[in-house]
């Protein structure tokens, strides 16, 4: 059992049986913090924004209990179908995360997350006591509602910049007009907007942090940029916090929310399904694998179809404006089954080539296929699924008649060798 599962099972199960709890649960309380966050933005400078995610949590929590070792670093599966996420910060930059937790202007500790409500106040954060945080647990997770109410208009006559493994598709679905429509509501219309797409699609960060922090550096001097907008799971933390210091401006840890902003159901930096996936507006799948396919050109044949089919899954989760779902909440209602099945035809269009192109992708494509037969959503997928569990049957008798023909053959052997 992992450190992480340890202090999941000492957790009392969530009360709603959704980890994320519901967007009404103080609705009020939480877009008046929203709005307070947008006060202090525009007010101080050097100012950080932090959120406390359940894998930092898990983190910080390993170094106080001296249980760093115990820490996934790995990127995680290739799967279009399994979510995967980790911290993935070494043990080398521990005094650096908490440092920056402890000095950050503003750290939202999530405990509208589950388990963060029960593990939060086991962390011992040295934080001065007139620092800001959320007050409450009905007020956390204000990132979400302060990008859905006030993230449009905070940044109208901004010099921004959005860094983050998804930040060139941003950058490209920004341009198309299918893009425009959807986000007109949340996209600010005057704005000087700067994208830096991390290197390596934001793989293998830990191992280069100080120089991904000097491109971060020339590329808010270049820029000029007034607030920066991270998307870097943990590193976010630490790179934010440290800018904010030395070229004193606003950095904020935005997470999840450059995959909202591109309607992404993959993590940029990984080839499989996110942990969890908040909603503001719906992008055409067959935009958002053209312009996926430009911005990251050198996915592998395996990868790029994982990619397609987090992103089919992407239309049958739960949806809700302005709040977040994990990666099992599917809702399989009329207007998400359509979504899902529009999205379908123009999938086959574009990579019935790769189904077996090799046994990578044959590998990718049957995990789908079974996602498809047990949630009977295609003929394909139900026909595998007949074979499967045939296969599976097959599989479970095959031992016993084998044992029976050996056992049988042994016998005949004795007695032949008996009469002679």
């Amino acid at each position: 059992m992992s450190f992480y599962q340890e202090l999941l099972q000492s957790c009392p199960a969530p009360a709603s049986g959704n980890p994320f709890g519901k967007k009404e649960d103080g609705y009020d309380a939480r877009l008046a913090q929203a709005k307070l966050l947008s006060q202090l933005l525009r007010g101080r400078r050097p100012f950080c924004f932090l959120r406390m995610g359940d894998m930092e949590l898990t983190y910080l929590l390993a170094q106080q209990y001296k249980r760093l070792g115990e820490i996934e670093l790995v990127v995680g599966p290739t799967s279009g179908t399994q979510a995967y996420g980790n911290a993935g910060v070494s043990a080398e930059h521990a005094g650096r995360l908490r440092r920056a937790y402890e000095e950050a202007d503003y750290v939202d500790f999530h405990e509208q997350n589950w388990p963060n409500e029960h593990l939060v106040p086991r962390l011992l954060l040295d934080r001065a006591p007139d620092a800001y945080r959320n007050p409450s647990k009905e007020t956390s997770l204000v990132f979400l509602i302060w990008t859905e109410k006030e993230f449009r208009e905070y940044c109208q006559g901004r010099r921004i910049g959005f860094a983050g493994a998804e930040a060139r598709l941003l950058e490209l679905l920004s341009q198309t007009a299918e893009f425009k429509r959807a986000a007109a509501d949340y996209w600010p219309e005057d704005a000087e907007i700067f994208y830096h797409q991390m290197q390596s699609d934001g793989r293998d960060l830990d191992a280069n942090l100080d120089l991904v922090k000097e491109d971060l550096r020339e590329f808010v001097r270049k820029g000029r940029i007034d607030t920066l907008f991270l998307s870097l799971s943990a590193w976010a933390k630490i790179l934010g916090y440290e800018l904010s210091r030395e070229l004193a401006i606003c950095c904020f840890d935005f997470g999840s929310m450059l995959r909202v902003l591109t309607y992404s159901g993959c993590d940029g930096n990984r080839i499989a399904r996110s942990t969890h996936s908040p909603f503001l507006f719906r992008i055409p799948f067959g935009i958002y694998m053209e312009m996926l396919e430009q911005a990251m050109p050198n996915l592998a044949p395996a990868e790029l179809l994982a990619k397609a089919h987090g992103q089919l899954l992407l239309e049958l989760m739960r949806k809700e404006i302005g709040w977040t779902s994990v990666s099992w909440e599917f809702d399989f209602s009329e207007e998400n089954v359509s979504a899902f099945r529009n999205a379908f035809q123009e999938y086959l269009k574009r990579y019935r080539k790769l189904f077996r192109l090799s046994s990578a992708t044959k590998m990718e494509r049957a995990g789908f296929l079974h996602f498809c037969g047990t949630h009977r959503l295609t003929f394909e997928g139900r026909l595998f699924l007949i074979v499967f569990r045939f296969k599976g049957f097959l599989r479970q008798c095959l031992p016993e008649f084998v044992f029976r023909r050996s056992f049988s053959s042994r016998r005949k052997n004795l007695a032949s060798d008996g009469a002679a």
